[in-house]
């Protein structure tokens, strides 16, 4: 038997011929004889301690008992070299304290060891230090499931952060498609499961004055880069549904900072083409759409998100991006692509509002499905009064239905109809389609029929027959 098993099968023995509390019968051991110092240079075959001995065998309650043993005893024995010794050291594969809660905690997360982590935090007993093989603790407090008391507890005591976070998880995920999915999880399970108590640590981390470019970036990453590979979706389209206008105001007062930054680091040669890169840059965090199609505006429309779409929409231009470039010897003017699969390829705004899902909606669409009158009214906010035209009478759906035409049941039923007929659509889902529709909305409809009219009279009173064409190329139904 080695010093720690001879130490165990006392405390066993000893106990069993005892009655009362584990806790109570070890603080009157560790006072006994010699019991001190021979549990402080006792070690297991893998070096391990007596406190990690009984973490490594999920034994909680005779591990707190441990734990506050040492802490108090050693204390009122002046010796805090004791204290610290026992809670820093490593076994033969550098695995610490932290490891081996790490590990107690994906079976029990309770008061007990919530106690011992947030003991060990208050002690700046480093969470962090890899072992031999290059894990941390951290990632097992993350992944496979986020224990999230552990990691509020962190989060309290001002311990954690994204850098924290990304190193863990690339311990553990080398390949970059597993690391984005496995960081979409944990924020995403924020969201759901933990209020977004880590999602508001971090973005409150970000925008605090003393923060720096290299947190802002892994910032804008976590809420705008890593995506889950099954949805598609980012931590951004989660948040949408959560976050108030404080919060979403410091996400958007992030993204802004962090393109200037990047901008700043790309370098351009004049003032417009600086600001074609920060438009291409904040379309390319924006523009992201799901595996359904649905990009950001729809999310924000289905949560009745009114003032977080403006505030989105308000960051793109509706104008075409150009930047200046140098062609032997002479300065040219070239379009910058933002989307070339969007009816408006150089357009930042128009191609968000352009985006279609899978059934060829766009969030025009389905603002005139729910009968959403004050979405519609903002989405066509500082748009050309011909591309509002074209939208409200030439953007159909794959069932080959225009907004205006949304707005009519029986135009409607007659699609519905003939998408039957071809075998399109099954029965049950058009009967569905139908009852989802707000039925005859007359504001709608007259809000939809008036801007046509108006539109139509402007060109009229200055000598056209009709509005110019839309600065977008106009589709078949998808």
């Amino acid at each position: 038997m080695n010093a720690l098993e001879v130490i165990h099968d006392d405390i066993q023995t000893r106990f069993a011929k005892m009655t009362g509390r584990f806790d109570r019968f070890f603080m009157q051991w560790i006072k006994f004889n010699d019991n001190s110092e021979r549990l402080f240079g006792a070690r297991g075959f893998n070096n391990e301690n007596y406190l990690q001995s009984r973490l490594a065998e999920n034994n909680v309650d005779a591990a707190a008992a441990v734990f506050d043993a040492v802490l108090v005893h050693w204390k009122e024995k002046g010796q805090d070299g004791n204290i610290f010794a026992f809670l820093n050291h490593e076994d033969y594969d550098g695995n610490g304290i932290w490891h081996y809660l790490a590990d107690t905690l994906r079976q029990h997360e309770g008061a007990s060891t919530l106690k011992i982590a947030r003991t060990l935090l208050a002690m700046d007993i480093d969470f962090s230090r890899r072992n031999k093989n290059g894990q941390s603790p951290l990632f097992k407090m993350l992944v496979p499931t986020p224990r999230w008391q552990s990691l509020n507890a962190l989060i309290q005591t001002k311990h954690l952060s994204i850098e924290n976070i990304e190193r863990a998880v690339a311990e553990g995920t080398p390949e970059e498609a597993e690391r984005n999915h496995v960081m979409s999880m944990i924020f995403s399970r924020d969201i759901a499961e933990n209020r977004g108590l880590l999602s508001q640590h971090v973005l409150r981390q970000a925008v605090q004055p003393q923060a720096d470019v290299t947190l802002r970036a892994a910032t804008c990453r976590l809420f705008f880069e890593y995506f889950d590979v099954e949805t598609g979706g980012t931590a951004f389209f989660d948040l949408i549904g959560i976050a108030n206008h404080a919060m979403f105001d410091d996400l958007m007062r992030l993204l802004m900072t962090n393109t200037a930054e990047m901008v700043r680091k790309i370098g351009a040669p004049d003032t417009a083409t600086a600001k074609s890169y920060a438009q291409a840059y904040l379309a390319q965090k924006l523009l992201r759409r799901k595996k359904n199609g649905q990009g950001v505006l729809f999310v924000a429309l289905f949560a009745q998100k009114h003032m977080h779409m403006r505030k989105i929409t308000s960051l793109l231009h509706n104008d075409e991006l150009v930047i200046k470039k140098i062609v032997r010897g002479d300065t040219v003017r070239k379009e910058m692509v933002i989307d070339k699969t969007s009816p408006a390829p150089t357009n930042p705004l128009l191609s968000m509002l352009l985006q279609q899902d899978l059934d060829g909606n766009t969030v025009f669409h389905h603002a005139t499905m729910q009968g959403d009158l004050q979405a519609l009214k903002w989405l066509f906010s500082g748009l050309a009064p011909n591309d509002i035209h074209a939208i409200i009478l030439s953007v159909p759906n794959k069932l080959g239905l225009s907004l205006i035409e949304l707005t009519q049941l029986e135009t409607v039923k007659a699609h519905l109809t003939q998408a039957v007929m071809q075998k399109r659509m099954r029965p049950e889902q058009a009967i569905a389609y139908l009852r989802a529709l707000p039925g005859e909305n007359a504001d709608v409809a007259g809000f939809l029929t008036s801007k046509v009219n108006e539109i139509e009279e402007l060109a009229k009173s200055v000598g056209r027959k009709e509005p110019l064409p839309p600065t977008f190329q106009i589709r078949k139904a998808p």
